[in-house]
């Protein structure tokens, strides 16, 4: 018996010291992944020297493989290059961002068509992960496929960070310019909607593109569209542009016909001059509104004794030191001259100078072609009216109603202005 249990204690013993062995490895397992993680994190922070630490402690690290391969490719180190990454391919296979680098290599190296079906089965691996497909967008601009590059540059500005607008808008924008390349945006310009960069390149091309030609193309590609309309936005910032170029014939004209049918009746020398209409704050020929905040000017429409249809225009004033310009409208007046008419009734408007309505040229020339007395004080709605005298080479003005008076205290205005029944009428 003695010998039976001599035996099952040195059995136990054997096993006691198996299984600490076990653990023994296991923990340094452990601690090997946390160090070597450790130390990938570390080059990150800007220590590259951490990288072949990390290797010491797990020499199959992908990421470490990756990044040291990245690096020697970098360097113009190929040989080491491809023995790196295609370490850290069979370390992580799930992983496309060394098989692109391998990609790059063997298109660099002649060796094209490995490369493509490299990037393939990249873009099988990480068809959202805005890196793999920013590196997929690099890999076939090398190649010169414009149409491939941009369907994964369009995916990586989806998953990336702003900052990738800033680098790559521009990039867009130039593949727009061009007849011969503009198509591969077509994926974007049918549905919008899969891209939320979108109305952000859009209007970094209506403000930075050289020729307005450019935006005209983006803007019939999205006219094109059976999926989603060009949005009130987009036709708002291609008026923009037009009108930046002067061509204020072709923005009123495109502006006209993106109207609504109910909206036409207030079509005119001047648009809505009975605001019975939401002020939408539009690029086009129409009202703005656009008091600064915390300013105490209120602009609204309202019902009140005395108006013309269903509603006048009420602006309110708290007793703030403020130029005020915040209300105004686009005009597209021929050459001529023309009368400007309208009703105003102020109430209790305390101001030492008032409130003016008054035209100036804002295209092709300069200048102020006229403008109303003030108005100022209380009492009873009151007809008003000027003349507007448009000079050759005027060919767009603007109209807005604003505080008057050279000193800052002549713009502490309180109180409220009504105003209803404006129209424009040509004289000669």
């Amino acid at each position: 018996m003695s010998e039976q249990f001599s035996g099952s204690r040195a059995g136990l013993v054997a096993k006691r010291t198996a299984l600490a062995v076990i653990a023994a490895i296991v923990i340094w397992q452990i601690l090997a992944v946390n160090l070597s993680d450790f130390f990938v994190a570390e080059a990150r922070d800007g220590n590259p020297k951490s990288l072949q630490t990390a290797l010491w402690w797990d020499q199959r690290h992908p990421v470490a493989l990756a990044q040291l391969g990245a690096d020697a490719l970098r360097q113009e180190q190929p040989a080491e290059a491809l023995a790196l990454l295609r370490a850290a391919i069979a370390s992580n296979p799930a992983d496309a961002r060394p098989q692109m680098d391998v990609a790059a290599l063997y298109a660099a190296d002649g060796k094209a068509e490995h490369g493509d079906r490299l990037a393939t089965a990249a873009n099988t691996l990480m068809p959202v992960q805005y890196a793999a497909q920013l590196d997929l967008a690099l890999y076939w601009s090398a190649r010169e496929d414009v149409e491939q590059a941009v369907q994964h540059l369009a995916v990586a500005l989806v998953g990336g960070r702003g900052r990738l607008r800033e680098t790559y808008f521009p990039q867009l924008l130039a593949v727009a310019a061009l007849e011969e390349t503009r198509g591969a945006l077509l994926p974007m310009t049918e549905n919008p909607t899969m891209y939320p960069w979108w109305e952000a390149f859009f209007k970094y091309a209506a403000s930075n593109a050289q020729n307005v030609a450019t935006v005209t193309a983006l803007v019939d590609m999205r006219e094109a569209s059976a999926q989603v309309p060009l949005s009130a936005r987009e036709r708002d910032l291609y008026i923009g542009r037009l009108r930046k170029d002067e061509l204020i014939a072709e923005a009123y004209l495109y502006w006209v016909n993106g109207l609504e049918k109910e909206d036409l009746q207030y079509l005119g020398y001047l648009f809505d001059g009975g605001f019975e209409r939401e002020i939408v704050n539009s690029t086009g020929f129409e009202w703005r509104a656009s008091p600064p905040r915390n300013s105490g000017i209120r602009i609204t429409s309202g019902d009140t004794y005395g108006i013309e249809g269903d509603t006048a225009l009420r602006v309110s004033f708290s007793g703030k030191r403020i130029r005020f310009r915040h209300l105004s409208q686009n005009l597209y007046l021929d050459q001529g001259t023309y009368a400007l008419s309208g009703r105003v009734r102020p109430d209790n408007l305390k101001a030492r100078r008032g409130l003016q309505w008054r035209v100036d040229c804002n295209a092709g020339a300069s200048g102020t072609l006229g403008n109303s007395d003030t108005f100022a004080g209380s009492g009873d709605w009151r007809a008003f009216a000027f003349d507007i005298i448009v000079p050759v080479g005027c060919v767009g003005q603007v109209l807005s109603l604003r505080s008057v008076g050279a000193r800052d205290v002549d713009h502490e205005i309180e109180g409220t202005l009504w105003v209803d029944a404006l129209r424009i009428e040509r004289k000669r």
